[in-house]
């Protein structure tokens, strides 16, 4: 019961902005117009409840006097607390108290000053200038207590909630805008034209950012190494572990390793600085001078290589773990020979994985149909055509990437 009540009062505590908060403390008054317009019409509410307690006797103000009594004094208050001011807020509460003290000394005495007959009869329970029932008086009474109670704890609770989601909110937009930041330099779109290959790649991001990675690195001796890359998660983490991801593989390749190598530096380096329950599975193709490519994955999807003297496409894989899950495992390539005119394509499980309204996924055979069917055209045309096909199949639940590469000689 104590903790429960500890929790609402403080969720009532955190409903105003404090003077405790540097934000609030540098926020300009001009720029908390539509807040202390807020708080004085709600205030104004508990004003309203006031003047029908009072409706035996004359209006004060038509009406208005204490509506804008109460909205006055909790703007001041609230300014007085957020700038600490203390001044104002010493002000706003002699005001309020001197108030109160005249309704209740003065107004229940049914005295009168001289002068001030106008304030003090208008006020005063003790002249009832217009008898009403009992039983109006009291539900009179209740509605009036119900309408300043629940005025001003809904109030509270209101702006608790906006204030508190309205960060978390905050929160996630400003991570959601340095996520996709980090995307976009570490994620360039890539197209590459030289005289023994032709690359295209591109990597769509879900709306919360997700992990996939795609590369090419060119040695100085003519060789060329393409890759893509799946991060587990989500969001700032994913992009951080991206960056290291790129930043180890690119480092272990000045050292000249083969694919199996680069593996396994980047399974042991992972562990150390990623979150314990995030790994990366990649996919890989190494061209050196000779007619055989390298090829190595880690728990990712096939590699499809298109033949066009024969018409088929394989899937090429090797079956390993994921980086940094298990740290330590061992790490194989294996070779496949080429020839002039044949088609890699590299991809991640955010295309194949899309489903339609009869929870059917898009699929590899999907995948290799495309392939098959506009292997002769330019390799950004057929990267167009299987997006426009994988949108037509379903909605993109996650990142989508394709990187296309083609054997010229």
């Amino acid at each position: 019961m104590n903790k429960s009540l500890q929790e609402w009062r403080t969720l009532l505590g955190s409903a105003f902005p404090s003077g405790d908060n540097p934000y609030w403390r540098a926020l300009p008054i001009s720029r908390m117009k539509g807040l202390l317009l807020g708080t004085f019409f709600i205030s104004a509410v508990v004003g309203f409840a006031a003047d029908l307690l009072l409706i035996n006797s004359h209006w004060l103000g038509r009406g208005f006097f204490w509506p804008a009594l109460f909205g006055s004094a909790a703007v001041g208050i609230l300014v007085a607390k957020v700038k600490r001011v203390r001044p104002i807020f010493l002000a706003a509460f002699v005001f309020v108290s001197t108030c109160t003290t005249i309704w209740v000394v003065v107004g229940l005495s049914g005295l009168g000053w001289s002068g001030l007959h106008w304030l003090t009869d208008s006020i005063s329970l003790a002249v009832y200038r217009w008898p009403i029932p009992q039983t109006m008086k009291a539900r009179l009474l209740f509605d009036s207590i119900g309408v300043w109670v629940c005025g001003v704890l809904g109030f509270r609770l209101l702006l608790s909630f906006v204030t508190n989601e309205g960060l978390a909110n905050v929160r996630m937009q400003t991570e959601l805008s340095l996520a996709h930041g980090i995307q976009a330099r570490l994620v360039p779109d890539i197209s590459l034209e030289t005289s023994r290959f032709e690359v295209y790649g591109r990597s769509i991001p879900s709306t919360e950012m997700g992990g996939d990675l795609i590369d090419l690195i060119e040695s100085d001796d003519g060789g060329l190494l393409v890759y893509v890359a799946d991060i587990s998660g989500h969001g700032l983490p994913a992009g951080q572990l991206m960056g290291m991801l790129k930043a180890a593989l690119r480092v272990s390749l000045q050292f000249h390793q083969q694919p199996s190598a680069l593996l396994q530096s980047a399974d042991r380096v992972l562990p150390i600085v990623k979150e314990e329950d995030m790994y990366a599975t990649l996919a890989l193709l190494q061209f050196d001078g000779s007619a055989q490519a390298e090829y190595a994955s880690a728990g990712h999807l096939p590699i499809l290589h298109y033949r066009p003297h024969s018409g088929d496409t394989t899937r090429i894989s090797v079956a390993q773990l994921p980086l940094g899950l298990i740290p330590g495992g061992p790490y194989a390539s294996q070779r496949v020979s080429y020839s002039t005119g044949d088609m890699f394509l590299l991809f991640t499980d955010g295309i194949t994985e899309v489903v339609n309204h009869a929870d059917e996924e898009f699929g590899l055979a999907r995948l290799e149909q495309l392939l098959n069917k506009h292997a002769v055209q330019p390799l950004s045309q057929i990267w167009e055509v299987i997006t426009a096909e994988v949108r037509q199949h379903g909605p993109q639940k996650d990142d989508q990437t394709l990187l296309l590469l083609r054997v010229r000689q």
